[in-house]
Order: C-alpha cells, then structure tokens, then sequence
C-alpha cells in the first residue's frame, strides 16, 4: 500500500498529495499545485475599489494557492496601468477591451487624483528594489495592500 503525505495550507485545502507511481494524482490536487482553482481578478477587483482587507485575504488566498508574489504583482500592475489608460484616455484611443476599459474607469472613483500615478511610481521602484534583493516581492505586495 502507498503511503500518502498530506500538506494542507491555513485554509484546510489540500495543496499536496503523493500517492506512489502506482495511483494518480487527482485534478483537484493538480490544480491547487499550480494555482490555477484562484481567481486573481478577485483580487484586482477588491485592489481597485481599496477593499483593504478583503484585497489582503484574497493575496493570502492566491499564496495558499500556490501562485507566485510575481504572478500577483504583474496583476496589479495590469490593473494600474488599466486605470491610468482610463483616466487619460476614451474608451477608443485606450486600446483595452470595453469591458476593462469600463471596469477600470469605474475603480476611478475610489482614488484621489495623483494616487494612481504614485501606486504606479511605487510598484516600479519596488519591483526594482526585489530585482537587487532589498526586499521580496511577497513582502511589497503585503505593505501595498495593507496601505490602501
């Protein structure tokens, strides 16, 4: 009989199954490995309208999942940049999709003019302070987060 290792993350979900070459491993398993069971659009969505603490337990979410800090910041960035095309542009002259357009027009309301442009300056410098190894990328989505 194949001995099972089991490694559940904070939530109770099961992240990690070893079943021995002679069984498979299950799609539910596969999945939570890769990540691929999170919505990240969740998160940009409560990002955008600065749901601090829903934004930070769904982050928790997508690292329980198993997705990578990378993963989630080039999100947020998409979501940034999304929302700057916005407040700068129409709908035509923008290039997003209408429904991206539309939604990152909305998010709008929720931030002062100039906040968008300093998150913007502040996600640069603080995927440059990981690239030298200042920080970690876990770490500067967390203080961004937190400080919505």
């Amino acid at each position: 009989m194949a001995e099972e290792f089991y490694h559940k993350d904070i939530f109770g979900s099961i992240i990690d199954l070893d079943l021995g070459e002679s069984e498979g491993i299950s799609d539910a398993v596969k999945s939570a490995k890769t990540g691929a069971d999170f919505n990240t659009f969740a998160l940009t969505d409560a990002f955008g309208e600065r749901r601090k603490k829903d934004a930070w337990v769904l982050y928790q979410k997508a690292l329980a999942s198993g997705q990578a800090p990378e993963q989630v910041f080039y999100k947020v960035v998409w979501l940034v940049k999304s929302m700057l095309l916005a407040a700068r542009t129409n709908e035509k002259d923008s290039g997003l999709n209408p429904f991206v357009y539309k939604k990152s027009k909305s998010f709008l309301k929720n931030w002062k003019e100039g906040e968008i442009e300093k998150l913007s300056e502040d996600l640069v410098v603080g995927f440059h302070k990981t690239r030298r190894g200042e920080t970690d990328m876990e770490t500067l989505l967390e203080k961004m987060l937190l400080s919505l």
